[in-house]
């Protein structure tokens, strides 16, 4: 008898115990091809069933090891078979067809959970520019929605252009018969930037979950806006007539919730989210005073940055590193982990969650903001201190 007939005959005798050892049995060969076929059984040219190797077999459809082993072989052997009764064949037929159905449900299974694991895990896409404007009438402007080279009117003929995507400019009327009262304010979310020229042609750009409150006319002695999240200025120099035929400088003023800068004409960014530790100046050009809210204040020189919580305090940094998301990038450089999460959770808008010892780890490193998270993900797991996995759009870190 081949191999095959002998083994649907050993799974009759599985099946029914009672059957004796010297029961005579036999399989034709038509009938074991149309198994074969109906159930499509076939083996590969290592000898192992569906391509699958036999340690993957056991693993799915739940044999033990040595019934792998003893799976029959191929077998060319022309040994002659008698008929076996037509119960038997269908039994053995009912056998091969539940052992189908098991691995079958078996292998479905696995592709349900690996289809119900793609559900929770999305491809999220780095931050764009978007932001939404406020205006003085309390009506919302959805500036993404407005085709580039398009101009709105305000109020008391102030106009404001959208010169490309993520930029925007006010053009303060010849009158000058805005209010000084009346305001705007530019709003990103997190996983949104954009850039505002104001009234003044100062420029700032605003990082992910950020605001901006400016006047639509700034007074003539001075220029205030009030600002959340991380903004970055290159304040445009003004002057005024001191009534002794010189001119005075208009300082520009910068609130956020614990500290007020005063500037003259210069450069420089402010990071001051809620959930950071400090509010941090940090100064490109020309020369700040910061004010903290408890009266202490410094003055900044080029490559100084300022610290604002308790206290305040200055230390010499490399600008560039602050600076970087400006032009499109992460920098870290020896960055607690804590702090690098906190900046991808705003970018790409996703929730974070790290226990407090592995935020305490530092990393070092550059790479574009326009990268996939999947990019950031892939990053430092490389450093192998961490893992990480993405489900819906929360972002886990663990050992």
């Amino acid at each position: 008898m081949n191999s095959d007939a002998e083994y649907v005959e050993d799974c009759l005798r599985e099946a029914w115990p009672d059957i004796q050892s010297d029961t005579q049995m036999s399989v034709d060969n038509a009938d074991l091809e149309n198994f074969k076929q109906r159930f499509h059984i076939q083996k590969t040219a290592s000898g192992t069933p569906f391509g699958k190797p036999a340690e993957e077999r056991y693993q799915n459809v739940g044999a033990t090891q040595q019934d792998v082993n003893e799976y029959p072989s191929a077998d060319t052997g022309t040994a002659p078979v008698r008929s076996l009764p037509w119960l038997m064949k269908f039994a053995a037929a009912i056998i091969l067809l539940v052992g189908s159905s098991v691995l079958l449900w078996k292998t479905l299974g696995l592709h349900s959970e690996k289809e119900q694991l793609a559900k929770h895990t999305v491809k999220i896409e780095p931050g764009a520019d978007n932001a939404l404007l406020a205006l003085a009438d309390g009506k919302v402007i959805k500036l993404s929605d407005i085709t580039v080279g398009t101009t709105l009117k305000l109020q008391n003929g102030v106009q404001v252009e959208k010169k490309s995507d993520g930029d925007i400019v006010y053009h303060a009327s010849n009158g000058r018969t805005a209010s000084e009262k009346e305001y705007n304010t530019v709003t990103t979310p997190n996983g949104g930037q954009y850039r505002v020229t104001l009234p003044d042609g100062s420029k700032a750009w605003l990082n992910a979950g950020s605001s901006l409150n400016y006047p639509l006319r700034f007074a003539s002695k001075e220029r205030r806006v009030k600002m959340t999240g991380e903004v970055y200025f290159e304040i445009a120099k003004l002057s005024f007539p001191n009534g002794s035929g010189q001119h005075g400088r208009v300082p520009f003023y910068v609130e956020t919730n614990r500290q007020e800068i005063q500037v003259l004409g210069t450069h420089f960014n402010v990071n001051a989210y809620p959930e950071e530790p400090y509010i941090v100046t940090t100064l490109t050009e020309g020369r700040v005073r910061v004010k903290s809210d408890r009266g202490k204040s410094v003055v900044l020189m080029p490559g100084e940055q300022a610290l604002v919580a308790d206290d305040i305090s200055v230390r010499q940094v490399d600008a560039s590193t602050y600076l970087a998301w400006i032009t499109g990038d992460f920098v870290f450089k020896g960055e607690p982990l804590q702090s690098v999460l906190r900046k991808v959770a705003r970018w790409y808008d996703i929730e974070i969650e790290c226990p407090p010892e592995l935020g305490k780890l530092h990393f070092s490193g550059m790479i574009s903001r326009s990268q996939p998270l999947s990019t950031i993900i892939d990053m430092l797991e490389t450093t192998k201190k961490v893992k990480v996995t993405l489900t819906e759009r929360r972002l886990t870190v663990r050992n």
